[in-house]
């Protein structure tokens, strides 16, 4: 349960920060991104230090256990800053919705009905869930249906080969926000 927990906050709060990308001032949105990363690390940090009930309600119900609280989150907003600090809002935003949306499924197929393992954890399915959500995605926000093809594939193969050590919160949004840029993929 807790995997299913985390990827649909992961699902919900990217697909938020992506229409608030589109709708909010530029500056804003960097400044909201700056503090949700600094309140993500104080609260990690306040938790390693003090039980405060608050915080260990949310990070028992939402994070993996391990040496550093919070770090998927943080390095997901990482992620986010990265794409809204280089891409213009409504590329920004689609980078943004293809982790939050794309990601989450992924996880969650590759979870519960991932039968063949691919690449580290990386399943079949996974990332078949993947590449479909990433090419619905673009095609719904009126992406040419062969860019939008030819971005999810490559998109799907970075998440999939992305090594742990760099995590894929931050390669997704990344890839997604400069294919989408590039003047070859118009």
């Amino acid at each position: 349960m807790l995997e299913l927990r985390r990827n649909m906050a992961h699902l919900l709060l990217g697909s938020f920060f992506a229409f608030l990308v589109v709708t909010l001032p530029h500056e804003l949105v960097i400044a909201c991104n700056g503090l949700l990363i600094s309140a993500l690390l104080i609260s990690s940090f306040l938790y390693q230090k003090h039980k405060i009930a608050l915080l260990t309600w949310l990070f028992t119900r939402f994070d993996r256990p391990g040496k550093l609280t919070a770090k998927g989150a943080i390095i997901f907003f990482v992620g986010t800053l990265i794409a809204v600090l280089l891409f213009p809002p409504l590329i920004a935003a689609l980078s943004i919705l293809v982790l939050a949306i794309s990601d989450s499924l992924a996880t969650i197929a590759g979870h519960y009905a991932g039968k063949h393992i691919v690449f580290g954890k990386k399943t079949i399915e996974g990332t078949l869930v993947f590449f479909a959500c990433t090419l619905v995605i673009l095609v719904f926000f009126s992406v040419a249906p062969i860019k939008a093809l030819l971005i999810a594939l490559i998109v799907s193969a970075t998440e999939l080969v992305t090594p742990t050590y760099l995590d894929d919160n931050l390669t997704i949004p990344f890839a997604t926000g400069l294919l989408l840029s590039l003047p070859i993929f118009v």
